[in-house]
């Protein structure tokens, strides 16, 4: 016959393992949440880039190559001017979500891949090269976006 003691220690055992299992179904559940959570937070950041690099900038008129269209050019300090369109649509989102303990570190972002002369074109505009002054974007990108992204993570998780 179990003595009362026993059948205590044997009462917290399961209270602690049912507790367990509630806790590691809840961190499963956000961190799916996390995750999705991340990849349209991912998904605003490349809306904000399609509607930065887009409209008139104030320039020089150029010709696109191969085409008898021509194209006003981005000014030093402007976002970069459309010409073709490849860099404008070659954003992709990148999600990673990591998890330690209990805790979760999620990165939300966009990259293009677009190449000139062996180099990332984002690179080159961003920051100027020799013959060109910088073109930024990048910060208007971020602050387009980052109402939008703060709301997303705000709100309240349901978890498992």
């Amino acid at each position: 016959m179990p003595t009362s003691q026993q059948s205590t220690g044997r009462a917290w055992g399961n209270a602690s393992q049912v507790i367990g299992k509630t806790v590691a179904a809840t961190l499963k559940g956000v961190q799916k949440e996390v995750a999705q959570r991340t990849y349209r937070a991912s998904n605003e950041l490349r809306s904000a880039s399609l509607r930065v690099l887009r409209g008139q900038r104030s320039g020089k008129k150029y010709r696109v190559p191969n085409t008898s269209r021509s194209y006003t050019a981005s000014a030093p300090g402007e976002p970069p001017a459309v010409r073709t369109g490849a860099f404008r649509l070659s954003w992709g989102a990148h999600v990673h979500v990591e998890k330690k303990d209990t805790r979760f570190r999620a990165v939300a972002a966009i990259e293009s891949r677009e190449r000139a002369g062996g180099r990332l074109l984002g690179e080159m505009l961003e920051n100027g090269t020799g013959r060109m002054k910088p073109r930024p974007y990048k910060q208007a990108v971020i602050n387009m976006a980052l109402p939008k992204v703060k709301a997303i993570y705000k709100k309240p998780y349901k978890g498992g």
